[in-house]
């Protein structure tokens, strides 16, 4: 056994060190040429992982942080959010704290956002801002974002989307332009399969303008003063190098892959994981058609000793999931994202039915 066990959880995910030592390299200064040659090949790596044009913003926080930017750049009138689990429901929560005036569209745990709920409550006109969790990482379940482009292009083309992208971005494709994205966000301790502690967001032009209009934003959260450094490819304070040279390094492994072979991957490693539960008399906590291609959130069916094997599994050099919140024990999730392979997947599930069997 290794000194520390390989992650299977859905954050911070499994980092291998041949990407651990891309943070090494020596630091620069923030305001100099090779900085701002540094950002510019990560912010147009980062664009064409997103299919955007879109300006993309680094931010050396927690992409909770980013919860706060979106809102407080954008809302005017009233927001609505989407909550079907833990995150969407703090979210939610985040917009209530700073003062806006605030819908919460709330479905049982397990649900899929759906485009005709939205449709109901955004017809009333209380609201200029939508805000949604593309992939809700407590319950594993994964709200395709194209049903919703199509309605609020039809319907309400002057609200603001805002999407939590945290544990889908780079693992699954959104075509960020296409969909009329105003502020997609996420961190890189999912998918980008980077350590924690740095976030990203991709922003419209149309957000970076109203920004301007809205006054009491504060300073570090102000899309204005991150525009104003962006125009130099630098950042409004010292942001974590290390994680700026891990990125460039990250995107490079992406080019490599394929964007379209990183895509099919990641639903193939679901796909291997949900089959694998299925054949062991358990289902799949999310409803049918809404299962994330990240994160696989399994219903202990079954009733196995979820913290036995998490025990026994410890011991063999891994580290599992037991469940989110109200879910522990009762639904547990496998992390195939990031830096997780198929050898990687099928040698921790095999591990796991040794458990079982054992």
């Amino acid at each position: 056994m290794e000194s520390f066990p390989k992650l299977f959880i859905p954050g911070p995910t499994f980092v291998p060190n041949h990407v651990m030592q891309s943070l090494t390299s020596p630091q620069i200064g923030h305001r100099t040429a090779e900085f701002s040659e540094l950002m510019s090949t990560v912010v147009s790596g980062i664009q064409k992982v997103l299919y955007t044009n879109n300006h993309v913003y680094l931010a050396s926080h927690a992409a909770t942080g980013l919860w706060e930017m979106g809102i407080q750049n954008s809302v005017k009138k009233g927001i609505l959010h989407t909550v079907n689990g833990s995150f969407s429901s703090k979210w939610a929560s985040v917009s209530k704290d700073c003062g806006h005036e605030t819908g919460v569209l709330e479905y049982e745990w397990g649900k899929g956002v759906k485009a005709d709920d939205v449709d109901a409550q955004l017809s009333s006109g209380k609201y200029d801002v939508f805000a949604m969790v593309h992939n809700e990482t407590s319950t594993g379940v994964f709200s395709p974002l194209e049903p919703i482009s199509e309605l609020l292009k039809d319907k309400y083309p002057h609200i603001i989307w805002l999407v939590d992208a945290v544990s889908s971005m780079a693992g699954v494709k959104i075509e960020t332009d296409n969909l009329g994205i105003d502020f997609l966000l996420s961190s890189t301790q999912k998918a980008w399969g980077l350590p924690a502690g740095f976030s990203v967001c991709a922003v419209s032009d149309r957000l970076i303008e109203l920004s301007k209009s809205i006054p009491n934003k504060g300073y570090f959260l102000d899309i204005n003063v991150y525009e104003k450094y962006y125009k130099k490819m630098q950042t409004p304070s010292t942001p974590s190098i290390p994680h700026l040279f891990g990125l460039k390094y990250v995107l490079e492994q992406i080019e490599e892959e394929g964007l379209e072979n990183r895509w099919v991957r990641h639903i193939e490693n679901a796909e291997y994981t949900r089959n694998w539960a299925k054949d062991r008399g358990q289902s799949l906590f999310p409803e049918e058609g809404f299962e994330s291609p990240t994160i696989t959130c399994i219903q202990n069916d079954m009733e196995w000793d979820i913290n036995g094997i998490n025990d026994q599994l410890l011991e063999r050099g891994f580290r599992m999931d037991r469940g989110y919140g109200k879910l522990r024990g009762k639904a547990f999730r496998i992390a195939h994202m990031g830096n997780v392979m198929k050898e990687d997947l099928t040698e921790y599930l095999n591990n796991f039915d040794e458990v079982l069997n054992g």
